[in-house]
């Protein structure tokens, strides 16, 4: 994604740091067969089974970052994430789910240990990692998913709920967290920027993202 961000920022740095892992996801399977318009059926299940459950990871990680958050605004921020999450994502997986005769409800289906390394890593960095170690930890998914989302929106794209899903994270309001995101590394101080720490979670989410969407290829 273009930016207008200094060379020198922190978010930045930690992108150049994770050059090899930001490239493989961008140019990881999954991505380019939607930009293609031939994602198999059969892998998007697959996908939205694993995503649709991560989706309450997801809240939980914000709620950790809420709750360590230090200052009003920081809150009243975060507060606005997880009320997207819970009124924009969880919706559109109950509405998908539906349309596609997919079950609500994937708690008896055994996990590819990718989805569960996942979900385990990021709830991990969430619950014992700082305030900036979580914030990092959501900027490298969601600057991830920003940038491969709002180049594929430009594609021809012929499956509706693949379409959508992909609108919802290339739309301004999701944009809009990644920029908040962004704007949170930059702004802290150097005192404040353990970028060796940082690094090594920035590039660590990417490798479990990875991971987590070839496992939408394992029958």
């Amino acid at each position: 994604m273009a930016t207008h961000h200094s060379q020198n920022s922190h978010s930045e740095r930690l992108l150049a740091s994770a050059t090899d892992e930001w490239q493989a996801m961008q140019e990881h399977r999954f991505v380019v067969d939607i930009e293609r318009d031939r994602l198999p059926a059969d892998a998007f299940a697959r996908y939205l089974s694993y995503e649709g459950r991560f989706v309450e990871t997801a809240m939980a990680i914000f709620g950790y970052a809420l709750v360590k958050a230090d200052t009003i605004a920081h809150k009243h921020w975060l507060i606005g994430v997880l009320h997207a999450l819970s009124t924009e994502q969880v919706p559109y997986f109950e509405r998908t789910l539906a349309a596609l005769d997919l079950p609500r409800s994937y708690d008896d289906v055994p996990l590819p240990r990718a989805v569960s390394a996942f979900d385990s890593g990021m709830l991990d960095i969430a619950r014992n990692g700082t305030y900036e170690e979580v914030i990092v930890s959501m900027l490298a998914a969601e600057w991830m998913y920003g940038t491969w989302c709002t180049r594929a929106s430009r594609a021809s794209i012929s499956n509706p709920y693949v379409r959508d899903w992909v609108a919802l994270h290339a739309e301004p309001t999701f944009l809009a967290q990644v920029q908040w995101l962004k704007a949170q590394v930059d702004g802290w101080s150097a005192q404040r920027f353990d970028f060796e720490r940082s690094s090594a979670i920035f590039r660590k989410v990417l490798a479990l993202e990875i991971d987590f969407h070839s496992a939408a290829y394992e029958a």
